[in-house]
């Protein structure tokens, strides 16, 4: 009985439509997990590169004189 019914023109349409559809749905859920990645990666990636400015710019605070520091802070600060 079961077997008849998937062997009829409206079992064959019903099973090619839910294949589609689970391929897609795998297609999906794929490209989801490669975006999670991508973006994980990006991530890393600003977050290196924002504390290598980041010690760069401590570094250089540190090793400047105060003079040189003043002049710094003097192109950020109004009177």
């Amino acid at each position: 009985m079961m077997l008849a019914w998937i062997l009829s023109p409206l079992g064959r349409w019903l099973s090619l439509v839910g294949a589609v559809f689970a391929a897609l749905g795998v297609a999906w859920l794929k490209g989801r997990a490669a975006g999670k990645a991508a973006w994980q990666a990006k991530r890393q990636a600003a977050k290196a590169k924002a504390l290598t400015t980041s010690s760069e710019i401590r570094h250089d605070v540190q090793t400047d004189s105060d003079a040189a520091l003043d002049r710094r802070l003097d192109r950020w600060m109004r009177d």
